[in-house]
């Protein structure tokens, strides 16, 4: 998902968001409001907040220097009971992310397919708990070089984030599982630097990595 983008948290002492971001933060043009209408009315009725690009890295650099991963942005208070409002990042604004930042993500901003074929994340929301990531494309299948396993992506991959470190009632996001092939993920759960996936009755984990610039990733990891 998504896993390093938003907010400042004053419960874990890092200065990661900007202040009071659903106040502050630019609202968002007439166009977007719209577009959120018809793709996420249950997010629309809220304010629509937009991290441009500029916001979005500067989110990311200090959520990288507090030495967060993805799971502790995307799954913070912010976005959950205490979230006023739906935020919204552009393909413009998650490309130049992903262009400095590496996000250790099932759901990866860019990358390429089994067959070569290069695919993005075009747009993603998040608020009151929902996370909601939009793709170019549907039936993305790729190699998590990391994990050693593929995954499936659908045009539209959904999460909620009842709680600090959990990503459940997943929608749009497969494993393929030996015997078992395409298994829908469930959850995603992280307990100390160790996040534990469900799928089906399948339970995989595997460590996160904090969000590291690309020049301070691991090849492998790029």
């Amino acid at each position: 998902m998504l896993e390093r983008l938003l907010l400042a948290v004053v419960s874990l002492g890092a200065d990661v968001f900007p202040e009071r971001p659903c106040e502050n933060l630019p609202s968002a043009r007439p166009e977007v409001k719209a577009w959120v209408a018809r793709t996420a009315p249950e997010l629309a009725h809220l304010p629509v907040r937009e991290l441009d690009e500029e916001r979005a890295l500067a989110t990311v650099r200090d959520a990288s220097a507090s030495g967060w991963g993805s799971m502790e942005v995307f799954t913070n208070g912010a976005f959950r009971e205490s979230c006023t409002c739906t935020f919204y990042f552009s393909r413009e604004a998650l490309r130049s992310v992903d262009a400095a930042f590496y996000l250790d993500l099932l759901t990866p901003i860019r990358g390429k397919d089994t067959a070569g074929k290069a695919f993005e994340m075009t747009a993603a929301l998040a608020g009151r708990g929902r996370l909601l990531l939009l793709y170019d494309r549907d039936d993305i299948v790729y190699t998590n070089e990391r994990e050693k396993r593929d995954f499936k992506l659908s045009s539209r991959v959904e999460l909620s984030t009842p709680a600090p470190g959990v990503l459940q009632n997943v929608r749009g996001l497969w494993a393929k599982v030996s015997l078992l092939g395409w298994v829908g993920i469930r959850s995603m759960v992280k307990e100390g630097e160790t996040v534990e996936i469900q799928a089906g009755q399948f339970t995989s984990e595997f460590t996160l990595s904090p969000i590291l610039t690309r020049t301070d990733a691991a090849p492998t990891a790029r």
